[in-house]
């Protein structure tokens, strides 16, 4: 397929960029990003295609507020779409919820006589459910690939096998409509998950300058403060039941947990596990759990724990659960956690 090469996408790109305007409440080239850093932010393209439902799919409207990550491409690309999907798919399943929320990806078929809504529809959802497909006739796309002085598509090939030249990065606009960086397929996944915490307005550390990707299990965060690994098991009869996770202090400063909250129980709280006179005995922790700078403490079976009484229900193993932990400094921070079986907890 026709390939353009990153360095002459960059020079039309610079050459269309806009003057960030007086209001723009940050130098791109502050932001830290990976990704590559247009020399001003984009305008955010104005373009109305349609939906793989058949709506009208108002880009700029239907975005607004979100980071929207852009890209033109189409599902019978062999290389260059599948591996911008599968990798971008792959960073989202690893920020926290709050964070994933706030991202959009709009995908937009430069190949619409074979692309119809129900391949796209099925073919994006293959990757993330989250990503959204649109489509329309070849004058418009083209009009869209223009706003970036982009030619329109050409195929090239046989013509049933035929492939479709398109631009090979992904756009990324933040909430306030300005487009902040650009993604090429040779973007990892590392690279992904550093730069939408910094584009959604997070700080793009994970602990002591470690990658997001080095941390194992990130569920959520607040701040410098990670939760990790976060489970509930299912009682197979009883109203009670234990909520474990780590929680990892990313910070210079100390922080405390103070307690624990869901809308899954009566009584929610924090606990240890005291052992006096050869017996384990659980005690209500009164004054918090404190996290010095660096530090990671650990919730697990036969030591702290959360605890929830009176339980409401839960649904079966492999369904996700949330609950609300409040930190002196932190906040208060949401976290999903897994229903397991208690037979799954050993080895934690």
């Amino acid at each position: 397929m026709r390939r353009p090469t990153l360095l002459a996408a960059l020079s039309l790109l610079g050459l269309a960029a806009c003057a960030p305007p007086s209001d723009a409440p940050r130098d791109p080239n502050t932001l830290g990003l990976r990704g590559t850093v247009p020399v001003a932010p984009l305008e955010k393209v104005d373009f109305t295609l349609t939906d793989t439902r058949g709506e009208p799919y108002d880009f700029r409207a239907r975005t607004e507020g979100r980071v929207a990550l852009l890209f033109f491409g189409y599902t019978f690309c062999p290389d260059i779409c599948p591996v911008h999907m599968a990798t971008l798919a792959a960073a989202l399943r690893e920020l926290p919820p709050g964070i994933r929320e706030q991202v959009i990806t709009v995908f937009v078929t430069v190949d619409p006589a074979r692309d119809t809504p129900e391949r796209l529809e099925g073919w994006l959802q293959a990757f993330d459910s989250s990503f959204v497909g649109v489509w329309g006739s070849d004058e418009e796309i083209a009009q869209a690939l223009a706003f970036y002085r982009y030619p329109p598509p050409e195929t090239s090939g046989e013509e049933v096998g035929y492939t479709v030249g398109h631009p090979a990065l992904i756009y990324a606009f933040t909430s306030d409509g300005l487009g902040r960086a650009m993604y090429g397929p040779e973007t990892s996944k590392a690279t992904w998950i550093h730069d939408l915490q910094v584009l959604t307005g997070h700080d793009g550390s994970v602990g002591a300058g470690a990658a997001a990707s080095d941390v194992q299990g990130l569920v959520a965060r607040a701040g410098d403060i990670l939760i990790l690994d976060a489970v509930i098991p299912r009682p197979p009869t009883a109203t009670t039941t234990a909520f474990y996770f780590a929680v990892r202090n990313g910070g210079a400063a100390p922080d405390t947990l103070l307690e624990l909250d869901s809308n899954l129980a009566e009584r929610n709280s924090l606990h240890d596990m005291v052992m006096s006179g050869g017996v384990m005995r659980m005690t209500p922790i009164t004054g918090g759990i404190p996290l010095e700078p660096g530090a990671t403490v650990r919730l697990e079976p036969g030591a702290r724990h959360g605890m929830l009484e009176g339980l409401h229900g839960l649904p079966e193993a492999g369904a996700t659960v949330t609950l609300r932990l409040r930190f002196a400094v932190a906040g208060w921070v949401e976290v999903p956690a897994r229903v397991v079986r208690y037979e799954d907890m050993g080895g934690r």
